[in-house]
Order: structure tokens, then sequence, then C-alpha cells
């Protein structure tokens, strides 16, 4: 995360119990916000942290935005963790499968039951308060999203068309100007 040192360390494995992690920016907690890491919609943040698993490069969550899809159809999971039934996690968004919620573990596994799940491959996050000492950001610099792409098609078709505009003003003096030389 940037600007944020994780430290994403158990407290006490032999237990088998969750991670823990701290979010920190100086001397302050700053809270974090999960975004999905292809459309950016949020998808929680860290007010309802419930722990870390470095191993599997994942983030426990006990909320979720809206934006975030539980699967209906049950899964079980014959791989690594055998005996879990789960469902996908998905973005509503862009559908970018984000992580699982496990509704059935056996018991050495019961910490990862009715949290979610999310891959931190597929999460990106933003620190609440880390741009109050950012530099302004110019509004002609700022990066073309799906919320102003819109506006960004519109100027381009007006621009085509004064651009069209000119082209015919410019044939219409190069006309004048080559029969003027013509005469001359």
């Amino acid at each position: 995360m940037a600007g944020v040192t994780v430290d994403l360390s158990t407290d006490d494995e032999a237990d088998n119990k969750q991670s823990c992690c701290t979010f920190l920016s100086g001397d302050s907690e700053l809270p974090v916000v999960f975004m999905c890491s292809q459309c950016r919609l949020p998808v929680g943040d860290s007010l309802a942290w419930a722990g870390a698993n470095p191993k599997e490069n994942v983030i426990y969550l006990k909320h979720v935005t809206k934006n975030v899809q539980v699967g209906k159809e049950q899964k079980i999971d014959t791989a690594d963790e055998s005996g879990c039934i789960y469902v996908l996690l998905s973005c509503s968004g862009c559908s970018l499968l984000l992580g699982r919620m496990y509704l059935c573990t056996p018991v050495h596994l019961d910490y990862k039951r009715n949290i979610y799940c999310l891959a931190v491959a597929y999460i990106e996050s933003y620190v609440l308060g880390s741009t109050i000492n950012a530099e302004f950001i110019d509004e002609r610099k700022k990066p073309v999203v799906l919320e102003t792409q819109a506006e960004v098609l519109e100027e381009l078709a007006k621009s085509q068309t004064v651009l069209n505009l000119m082209i015919a003003r410019l044939a219409v003096v190069e006309e004048k100007i080559e029969s003027l030389q013509n005469k001359g």
C-alpha cells in the first residue's frame, strides 16, 4: 500500500489464530479504503479489518460494500483446505473475481468462516488523509476515467467539427490565391 507500512504478522502461528495488521503513517493510524484493482470501485475499508494471511496474499474483512457481489453457487475446496465450502466474491462494476467467503471450514480454519477473504492481487488501497500534503493537481491533467469519458468524447466531436470548418475555409482561401496567381 502506497505510503503506508503494513505489518502482516501472525499473533501466534502455533494456535492458527488470525493474522493482525497495523497501518502506520508517521505516528498516527489512518483509515484505508480498499478498491477493485480493475475499475477502482470501493470494496471495503480498514474499519472492517479482520486480519490477513501473507502466505496466501489475502486480507480478511468483516464487512464489504455493496460493490462486492457474493456468488450464489457453493463450491467445495478439494485442494489445500479440503472440506471447505465457499462462494466466490466478485466486483459488481467489472465482474473481477476478488476472493472468497467460506461458509463451512474445518476447525483449524474457523477464523475464515463468514469473513470476506479478498486476494491482495485484485485489491488496491487508498489511505485517507494521504493527500493533505500532496501537490495541487491541474484540472487539465486529470486522468480520463469512465465518468469523464463522455465529456472527453463530446469535446473531441466539437474539435472535429471546428477542424472540418477550418479545412473548408482554407480550401476556399487556397482557391482564391490560385485564381489570383493565374490572372497575374
